[in-house]
């Protein structure tokens, strides 16, 4: 590299250098013979932002060519957002973004036409269990928050962009958007796990892990949960919504409702292959704390309210008395219903949960 790109013979003689490969220059030398590239990353790719991946007017071109449902296409391989700023002819200057896809799987779904997980067919997750094991400080909460369905914040400043040093819990989520299983939001400074094909590694690499049994069972329990809720066996929730709670809240108030929420969607995480699950959806005036909206045939819609040293039924009449308001929400849905009422009490840190039927 010395000779290439500082020689005074052959410097002249070139008109541009390209290199290509997944993590961007090592910086581990201030005095770097490649400290003087510019830098297309999953940080930032600025003008090439729309060419990382597949976007997303290209997929939908796609699965209507092929007779594919786009919906689920997103579901199963979007997430990652990258954007570029351009200059109209005023001299403003304005954000273009865009949503990237893994190009090799959507490739191989519009051959297959089959959804799945085709990451595992090109990469490991064992790159991922294997970075979990150094178990810096906040790597797991962070991990159980992003399964949960948060996005977490990360510094993405400090890592060196080696593949060994790491020096703490933003080096190693900086790694890891680098490689593909975090996305990156650069405006908030925040990653989370972006898709479903994405999040299948990240519950292999979980079951992988000696530190995490207490979240892999939680997730492996997950489909017994669904089911359990849709027979409206109430004690089951309420049962496993105590561990799950407690869990999710190793290094948070018990008492914020975002953990809560956090333990239900870690909770119901096999619900994602039926549901899409939206937190604090929108409901006239209040909102539902979450609601699963069903994409499969035959399943119900559930609403959630969620109570605190109140009572169960408190809650559940909360969504009865905004019936309307929560149907507004749910106008495109028709169908069976589950009404969910969830109250956990803050002393004992137990759960109590009914559960009723509607048709709407």
């Amino acid at each position: 590299m010395n000779g290439l790109f500082k020689s005074d013979t052959l410097k002249p003689a070139i008109a541009l250098a390209y290199l290509t490969g997944i993590l961007p220059v090592v910086r581990d030398k201030v005095q770097s013979k490649l400290n003087n590239f510019r830098e297309y990353t999953m940080l930032n790719a600025f003008d090439l932002s729309e060419f990382v991946g597949f976007n997303s007017d290209e997929v939908e071109a796609l699965c209507k060519e092929h007779k594919i449902d786009f919906s689920e296409c997103r579901r199963w391989y979007d997430g990652y957002k990258l954007s570029r700023n351009v200059t109209d002819k005023n001299g403003n200057i304005s954000e273009i973004k865009y949503e990237v896809y893994n190009p090799e799987s959507v490739v191989l779904t519009l051959e297959t036409k089959e959804f799945g997980n085709y990451w595992s067919k090109t990469s490991s997750y064992q790159v991922i269990s294997d970075r979990l094991r150094q178990n810096f400080d906040g790597t797991k909460d962070a991990v159980i928050r992003m399964l949960g369905g948060e996005s977490v914040d990360v510094d993405a400043g400090s890592y060196l962009n080696t593949m060994t040093d790491f020096k703490n819990a933003d080096d190693i989520m900086t790694y890891l958007i680098h490689l593909g299983y975090l996305s990156y939001d650069k405006d908030e400074k925040k990653c989370r796990i972006p898709n479903g094909e994405i999040r299948d590694e990240w519950q292999r690499a979980i079951g992988d892990c000696d530190e995490y049994k207490a979240t892999d069972k939680i997730i492996k329990h997950s489909r017994e949960l669904l089911q359990a809720t849709l027979d409206g066996e109430e004690e089951i929730v309420a049962k496993a919504l105590d561990e799950s709670h407690i869990h999710v809240t190793s290094n948070r108030s018990y008492n914020n409702e975002d953990a809560l929420q956090c333990a239900i969607y870690l909770s119901y995480i096999y619900a994602l292959n039926k549901y899409t699950i939206v937190k604090e959806m929108t409901a006239g005036k209040g909102f539902a704390d979450v609601t699963f909206i069903p994409f499969a045939q035959n399943m119900p819609a559930i609403i959630v309210e969620l109570k605190h040293d109140k009572d169960e039924r408190t809650a559940l009449n909360q969504i009865k008395e905004k019936e309307k308001e929560y149907f507004s929400s749910l106008e495109q849905y028709s169908g069976n219903l589950l009404f969910v009422g969830i109250n956990y009490n803050e002393k004992t840190k137990k759960h109590k949960c009914k559960i009723e039927k509607f048709k709407k």
